[in-house]
């Protein structure tokens, strides 16, 4: 008998031995299927919450890695677009402008697929994500081209409710589940890539894309006379009316004088905080058409700002609007061409004149050398410098010799500015050499202004993220 014994454990020893080693991902499949398969579905949800005295509106959309959300205070609405791969900002006339791909990108390509149950269907492997067990109710998670994060489930393994670094950060929690068209979506969602709590969803009808912006359509292209200005100022029309336009990718969001919207009869509403020498409060208007050239956008949203008669314009078209176009710049033609913009996120395209621009909450940036030091540059078409930086960092060094003294004059007013020589600057690969700039007390970063048309023209097309200094 105890020979039969020994006999019998020694043939569940080798049966095991020959057994297929466990599928280390199996609890994947029941994961997706307990939540009703939510990666699969289209969710539309909504929250309002007070903060600060004003009531604050959040919609948040979901479809598998997908996600758009959008707050509004008192109808002035902005917010992000996530492709699954890329994130976009927009603002008051909802053109999504790309953000830079950094390490947030990389993160939330991996959390929003953890966050919408993607990770759990076979498609995201198949598609070159990974995933492997990480502990008790813990899965190490990597999108394709994302950074490693770990979901943590709950006691069961049944609901996501945790998304954390390796080290142990938390990116996101999530709680209060509800269920909508049958899958499984948590209202309760805290951290900094998440839209916050959230007090109802419903399954939507179609696809998820981006916000669709002001419907714009574009005839033959026509070339503009420049003013006389020394920043881009040409014809334009808006509601019906002749204006002066000017072209300003350091505005955002797009504005009008209060002139303009007293013409038209039309009362601001809604409530804008704009920044330019100082802050001031004001609310917005919404019109059209405006026409620019062969462009038309059907009815657009400007901020009011305070009537100057010194300013040689009359509505500021923005990086929110110039975001559909492409602008071509020849001071020495003293012309402007518009015409319709590259295919959204086409790139930068190579070569010694183009820079590649990269985007931070809807501003255009650029690479700037002053010297041995680099920075990041709003690249600002209002501002008529070549150069122009604030003087926190020019206390900071080096402290180029003042050549003269002077005023600068921007939408809130005017302050004391003083110029300084560089003797090397580079933008981009394009190399020029000593400049002037001018630096402004209250200015918080280096701008790169228009004053480049000087050395020739000037083609910026933000969808396509570059911007050419043609000599």
């Amino acid at each position: 008998m105890r020979f039969a014994v020994h006999l019998l454990a020694l043939s569940a020893g080798l049966a095991s031995i020959g057994a297929a080693p466990p599928d280390p991902t199996a609890g994947l499949a029941a994961l997706a299927a307990a939540n009703g398969h939510p990666a699969a579905l289209h969710f539309h949800a909504a929250g309002e919450r007070v903060v600060e005295g004003r009531t604050v509106t959040t919609s948040f959309d979901q479809l598998g890695s997908t996600r758009l959300l959008r707050r509004c205070i008192a109808g002035v609405c902005g917010g992000t677009w996530f492709d699954g791969s890329r994130e976009w900002t927009f603002g008051l006339n909802e053109v999504a402008l790309p953000e830079a791909v950094d390490a947030r990108t990389l993160d939330l390509r991996t959390l929003s697929a953890i966050a919408s149950y993607a990770f759990a269907e076979p498609a995201f492997q198949a598609g070159g994500g990974t995933v492997a067990p990480a502990g008790p109710n813990r899965w190490r998670v990597r999108a394709r081209d994302g950074l490693d994060l770990i979901a943590v489930t709950d006691a069961t393994g049944r609901a996501v409710v945790r998304i954390e670094t390796p080290a142990g950060e938390a990116l996101a929690t999530y709680g209060h589940p509800v269920t909508a068209g049958g899958a499984t979506f948590a209202l309760d969602r805290a951290g900094p890539f998440e839209s916050g709590p959230l007090d109802t969803v419903a399954a939507a009808a179609g696809p998820l894309g981006p916000p669709p912006g002001p419907a714009t359509s574009f005839g033959a292209p026509v070339v503009l006379r420049l003013a006389a200005a020394t920043v881009p100022v040409v014809p334009c029309s808006l509601g019906g009316r002749a204006w002066r336009c000017l072209l300003d990718s350091g505005a955002t969001p797009s504005a009008v004088s209060l002139s303009v919207a007293e013409a038209l009869n039309l009362e601001p509403h809604g409530e804008l905080e704009l920044s330019g020498f100082s802050a001031f409060a004001t609310g917005f208007i919404e019109t059209g058409p405006l026409g620019l050239g062969g462009a038309r956008f059907a009815q657009a949203r400007f901020a009011v700002v305070p009537p100057s008669t010194a300013a040689p314009f009359d509505v500021v078209v923005g990086s929110d609007l110039l975001g559909r176009l492409r602008v071509v710049l020849d001071r020495r033609a003293g012309t402007a061409r518009i015409e319709s913009g590259a295919a959204p996120g086409s790139g930068g395209a190579a070569g010694p004149d183009t820079v590649p621009l990269t985007f931070r909450a809807g501003s255009p940036f650029v690479p700037l050398q002053l010297g041995p030091q680099g920075v990041r540059a709003l690249l600002d078409t209002g501002d008529d410098s070549t150069v122009s930086l604030g003087y926190a960092q020019y206390r900071e060094g080096p402290q180029w010799p003042v050549v003269t003294r002077g005023q600068a004059a921007g939408i809130a007013g005017t302050e004391d500015a003083f110029v300084v020589d560089i003797p090397d600057v580079r933008i981009g690969a394009a190399a020029l050499g000593a400049t002037r700039a001018v630096v402004r007390r209250t200015q918080s970063g280096p701008h790169v202004g228009v004053g480049l048309w000087s050395r020739g023209t000037v083609e910026l097309d933000e969808q396509a993220e570059r911007v050419t200094f043609s000599r």
